[in-house]
């Protein structure tokens, strides 16, 4: 009987310390991954861009410029929430002066971050980040739908030689076929946002007297790709 009592007596505390040992699992910071997208006024990325577009019968047109985007002045939306102009720059190589292009906005929240870019809104990054982690880039304009996906978080990434230790990656759209490929995607660093984007919207040879069917040869389309080369925050 004693024994009976002894073995329930510390059956009983062993369950009670495994209930004291074991702590609830903390829930997401909604927050977390908003420093891959910085808004701050003075805050501004340079970039290095070269475009390649093909046109049918024509030999490829390489066109390279430097882009330079500046935060600018907070504003409240008719909606009430606040957002932040993005003053954007272009000049043909750094022996010019910055001349100004236009100017796009950008939207953060503890869940999202968005921009506009020629008037259209893009879901651009959503929080908290995960790997694998899918959401509508157009959730919010009447585009159909395009499907984000995080496909790398904290790698190491280098841009023109210069790494950059802890990058986020989002792939935006990987599609090919024998007749064309549309492939997307940025690349993000905490504390800067952008460092690098690729763009490859291409239509294949179809062409089958010139036996280029099955060949990957581009007839038309555009390929555009934006390396980061400066950052930081202008102070006036």
């Amino acid at each position: 009987m004693f024994r009976s009592k002894f073995i329930i007596a510390v059956a009983a505390m062993g369950l009670s310390l495994a209930a004291c040992d074991t702590k609830p699992l903390e829930p997401l910071n909604p927050q977390e991954g908003t420093e891959y997208f910085p808004l701050e006024k003075g805050r501004f990325v340079s970039y290095n861009v070269r475009q390649t577009n093909y046109r049918l019968n024509q030999p490829p047109e390489v066109i390279t410029f430097q882009l330079k985007e500046v935060i600018s002045e907070p504003y409240i939306t008719p909606a009430g929430e606040q957002a932040w102009r993005v003053v954007r720059y272009r000049r043909a190589d750094g022996r010019q002066n910055w001349e100004i292009i236009n100017v796009w906005t950008a939207r953060k929240t503890a869940t999202f971050a968005m921009r506009t870019e020629e008037n259209i809104p893009y879901l651009r990054l959503v929080f908290p980040v995960r790997v694998d982690k899918t959401w509508n880039g157009n959730q919010y304009n009447t585009l159909s739908r395009e499907n984000y996906r995080i496909t790398d978080i904290g790698s190491r990434y280098l841009v023109d030689g210069r790494p950059y230790n802890e990058t986020l990656t989002v792939l935006q759209r990987n599609d090919s076929t024998l007749v064309g490929k549309d492939k997307r995607m940025e690349v993000y660093a905490p504390d800067i946002g952008l460092i690098y984007r690729i763009s490859e919207q291409v239509a294949y040879c179809q062409d089958r007297t010139q036996n280029c069917v099955g060949r990957a040869i581009i007839e038309s389309g555009t390929i555009t790709e934006q390396r980061i080369f400066d950052s930081g925050i202008e102070r006036n």
